[in-house]
C-alpha cells in the first residue's frame, strides 16, 4: 500500500494518538492503518458542520458505527463521503454492541463507490444541512413517479436532506440523490438557511392515497416482494398521471397489490393490510 506508507509511520509511532483532518486523510485510509495495525478502541469523527460519527474497532475490525440517527454500515457510509472535518482515535469507554454486518473489504468498497457518488451529487449538494425548497417556477406539466412524490411531499423549505431523510425513513445519502434528481429538473432549489416564505407542492389527493398505500405496504412485506408491488404502484402513478382523476387507478393497484401480498406473505398478512387499505380509501367518491 505505497500511498499510505508515510502516513502509516506515523501511525505506528503514535498509535494511540491517531488523529488528523479528514482532508489529508479519508476513512477508507484510516480504517486500513488501523486493521493493519489491529487496534481496539473508537475512531471519533466531527465533520465542519458539527456532526459527529463514531466507528468502534476489535483488533482492527470495525464492530460498531453510528452517526446521528444512522447506525451500522450505513453509518460508515456516511462518515466516508465527509471531504473534511477532524477524527481522533480514543479508548473505548464501555462495551459497543456489534451493529456492522459487512467484512472491512466490502465496507471499503462500499464507501469508495459511496464517495464517487457524492463527487457527483456536492457539485449541486454541499452537505445534507441545506434546505430544498419547491421552485415556483417548476414545471407544473412535469410527472413524478412514486419515488419523487414520496419525498417531495416532505419539502417545504423548512427541513433540511438530513430531517427530510428521518421524516420519510431513508437514509441522507439516498435522499440527497432524489434530490438530486430534483434539482436536475428544475422541480426544487437548496437554501443554507429555511425557507422564510414556504412553498409546497400540493399532492394530488389520489396521488396521496396511493403514497399511503405504499406506505402501509412496506411496513408489512420483505423486500423481495415489495419490488414487485413497486411496479404495480409506479403503473398506477402512471394512469394518475393521464387522468389526475382516475380512481379506478387507485383501488384496482390497491386489489393488485394485495393480491400479490396474498401469494408472497400469506392470507393473514393481506387481510390485515386489506383493512388499512379500506381505511385509507375511505371516502374515495368524495377525492
Amino acid at each position: 500500500m505505497p500511498a499510505l506508507a508515510g502516513k502509516l509511520f506515523c501511525f505506528e509511532v503514535d498509535r494511540m494518538k491517531l488523529q488528523g483532518s479528514l482532508a489529508e486523510l479519508k476513512l477508507p485510509d484510516i480504517l486500513q492503518l488501523a486493521n493493519m495495525s489491529q487496534e481496539t478502541g473508537m475512531i471519533e469523527f466531527r465533520n465542519n458542520e458539527g456532526v459527529i460519527g463514531k466507528v468502534v474497532l476489535q483488533g482492527g475490525e470495525v464492530v460498531h458505527a453510528r452517526v446521528a440517527d444512522l447506525s451500522g454500515d450505513e453509518a460508515v457510509y456516511e462518515i466516508a463521503i465527509w471531504f473534511d472535518g477532524a477524527f481522533r482515535f480514543v479508548p473505548l469507554d464501555k462495551e459497543y454492541p456489534q451493529n456492522i454486518q459487512g467484512n472491512l473489504t466490502s465496507l471499503l468498497m462500499e464507501s469508495a463507490r459511496r464517495l464517487d457518488e457524492w463527487r457527483v451529487l456536492s457539485r449541486k449538494i454541499p452537505s445534507f444541512s441545506y434546505y430544498p425548497v419547491i421552485s415556483e417556477n417548476s414545471n407544473e406539466k412535469k410527472t413524478l413517479n412514486t419515488v419523487e412524490w414520496d419525498i417531495i411531499r416532505y419539502i417545504n423549505g423548512s427541513k433540511n436532506i438530513r430531517e427530510i431523510a428521518h421524516a420519510c425513513g431513508k437514509t441522507p445519502f439516498k435522499t440527497s440523490k432524489l434530490v438530486y434528481g430534483l434539482l436536475i429538473n428544475n422541480l426544487v432549489s437548496l437554501s443554507q438557511f429555511p425557507a422564510e416564505n414556504k412553498t409546497e407542492k400540493e399532492v394530488p389527493p389520489l396521488v396521496k392515497k396511493l403514497l399511503r398505500i405504499q406506505d402501509e405496504t412496506r411496513k408489512w412485506v420483505d423486500d423481495g416482494v415489495f419490488q414487485d408491488i413497486d411496479k404495480m404502484l409506479q403503473d398506477g402513478l402512471a394512469r394518475l398521471n393521464a387522468d389526475i382523476h382516475d380512481k379506478k387507478a387507485v383501488i384496482e393497484t390497491a386489489n393488485a397489490v394485495l393480491q400479490t401480498v396474498m401469494l408472497g406473505m400469506g392470507r393473514d398478512v393481506s387481510r390485515d393490510l386489506a383493512v388499512r387499505f379500506k381505511t385509507i380509501l375511505k371516502g374515495q367518491t368524495s377525492s
